[in-house]
């Protein structure tokens, strides 16, 4: 007689990456407390709540800036927007403070890239919540994947997770090519594991805002809700 068995859910992200997401999720929570994740409007890189064009001018960027700095809990008069080149293209934004004011540096060359920006500034504007506000010491190790996380945690993770790989189609003469490497600090599975924490916080077990995700990000997700969702279930048996 065969013996049918459903498999056990699995966690989409190794050991350590799962410590460390499930560790640094708590102490947001703990840090920032439960109402403002709680609470925190999920945002969608979808007209409800970006503009419809967009054609890079300092204008829409500061607008830009000042609709995320609100969104996640700072006053965005505190915050000013400038810009630098980097030659090399290795750094996409910038966070520097001096006596109480912060300002948020976007690279030039990727200023044609909307979801790029808005990534950017979230991240950046991360950093006033954490190295700003006093949270955290910019020498840990980890302040920057933090970061990251921190966008998680305030409802913009669907931006900064789909801007977390760039793919690329090339030519050139006779040869074509496709290339793929990593922006920001936490890898897809990370980001899809730290929105089913996200998703669990906020006991949405099926969200609709799956949709939005890029497929690697939402399969990990959806993996990682399932995963936590029967840990939980173990705890309280």
């Amino acid at each position: 007689m065969l013996n049918w068995f459903k498999a056990e859910p699995s966690c989409p992200v190794s050991d350590t990456e799962a410590e460390w997401i499930s560790r640094r999720f708590n102490w947001l929570l703990a840090e920032l407390g439960r109402d403002r994740l709680t609470s925190a409007t999920t945002l969608l890189p979808t007209t409800d709540f970006f503009p419809s064009t967009y054609k890079a001018t300092k204008g829409e960027i500061s607008r830009l800036l000042k609709l995320l700095a609100e969104h996640m809990g700072i006053n965005p008069s505190k915050v000013e927007l400038a810009f630098y080149r980097d030659a090399e293209s290795r750094t996409s934004g910038l966070y520097t403070a001096e006596e109480g004011r912060f300002t948020v540096w976007i690279e030039l060359a990727g200023l044609n890239d909307p979801l790029g920006v808005v990534a950017t500034l979230a991240h950046e504007l991360g950093h006033v919540i954490l190295l700003g506000e006093n949270r955290i010491n910019p020498d840990e190790d980890d302040h920057e994947p933090l970061t990251d996380l921190l966008t998680v945690f305030l409802g913009l993770g669907l931006l900064t997770a789909n801007y977390a790989v760039v793919e690329a189609n090339w030519i050139q003469g006779s040869y074509s090519g496709w290339s793929v490497g990593q922006r920001g600090y936490l890898s897809l599975r990370a980001y899809g594991y730290a929105l089913s924490h996200y998703a669990i916080a906020r006991s949405e077990l099926s969200p609709a805002w799956l949709r939005y995700l890029r497929p690697d990000v939402r399969s990990a997700c959806k993996q990682g809700i399932a995963y936590l969702n029967h840990v939980r279930s173990l705890s309280a048996a």
